[in-house]
């Protein structure tokens, strides 16, 4: 196979959860948590300038809004 060998999404998403899990244990101290929750705000702010720096696509004007649509009927459905 050609090209760069990507992460699986959803191996990414998987391990995501698991600090998400990890984070709101209540059998975890303040200081492991609040460590995980340091570890995504690193991410977050990566994935904002990765994201930023990114050229414009044909077609993700149109993805992201019914992406955004989605999240706001999940918001709506609590």
């Amino acid at each position: 196979m050609a090209g760069p060998r990507l992460p699986d999404i959803d191996d990414i998403m998987s391990k995501i959860r698991k600090m998400n899990i990890e984070m709101t244990s209540p059998y975890n101290d303040g200081y492991v948590s609040w460590g995980i929750k340091q570890d995504l705000y690193l991410l977050k702010f990566f994935l904002d300038k990765v994201i930023a720096d990114a050229p414009d696509f044909v077609g993700e004007e149109d993805w992201l809004k019914d992406k955004e649509q989605e999240l706001m009927m999940e918001i709506l459905k609590k």
